[in-house]
């Protein structure tokens, strides 16, 4: 017996396509706000801008690996150092070289250092290649209002809490730092991300009693 043409056609009713098309808008609508979501919550941990500079805590990570490793391999300190800067000595196998690091907390950007630095950055600046390397953006206060610092101790551990006349004794230097990115506006803003390193000892540095 021969079955009948439109029993043997193949297809979707009006009520099929409009469920089907209905829960597609669905399944679309989710997967939309889970991206949007997900792409403020990546811009929020950034904090900046461009989604190709890194992380707030992949710049805390990386000053704090670069100064860490700096101040071990110093032999000294050069000039007098202050709470926005010190001055690295450092002797290779054939010579020596000098590290400054620079936390530009003026409001300005800074040009006494041969090159435009960045204001509320710290910048690592190599005498050899005369070219600064900036380590860290959006600084900003501590809650308490302290801005972004170097401290200084003797070999007992002591801080020194002036800057005059203690370059001679400094065997040990921490650093401490706190940022910010976004901003209020967007919705953006972060919360303050704060690195206080631990006294790191000048390894090369003949200790003072």
């Amino acid at each position: 017996m021969r079955k009948n043409r439109l029993q043997c056609s193949a297809g979707f009713t009006l009520v099929e396509v409009i469920i089907g098309a209905a829960l597609s808008l669905m399944v679309m609508g989710a997967l939309l706000s889970s991206y949007v979501f997900l792409g403020r919550n990546f811009t929020r941990s950034l904090g900046i801008s461009s989604a190709n500079e890194p992380t707030l805590e992949s710049q805390g990570r990386r000053a704090l690996s670069y100064f860490s490793q700096d101040v071990r391999m110093a032999s000294g300190i050069v000039g007098t150092p202050t709470a926005d800067e010190v001055t690295l000595e450092i002797f290779t196998s054939t010579s020596s070289k000098t590290i400054t690091y620079f936390f530009n907390n003026s409001g300005v950007d800074d040009t006494a250092h041969g090159s435009t630095i960045k204001t509320n950055t710290l910048t690592r600046i190599d005498n050899v290649t005369g070219v600064p390397l900036t380590l860290h953006t959006e600084l900003v206060p501590f809650p308490d209002g302290t801005l972004p610092h170097f401290s200084f101790y003797d070999n007992s551990g002591n801080a020194y809490t002036s800057y005059t006349n203690y370059l001679p004794g400094i065997t040990q230097i921490a650093i401490s730092f706190s940022a910010r990115g976004g901003n209020s506006i967007n919705g953006t803003l972060t919360p303050i991300y704060e690195i206080v390193s631990q006294r790191i000892i000048l390894r090369n540095k003949q200790l003072l009693p």
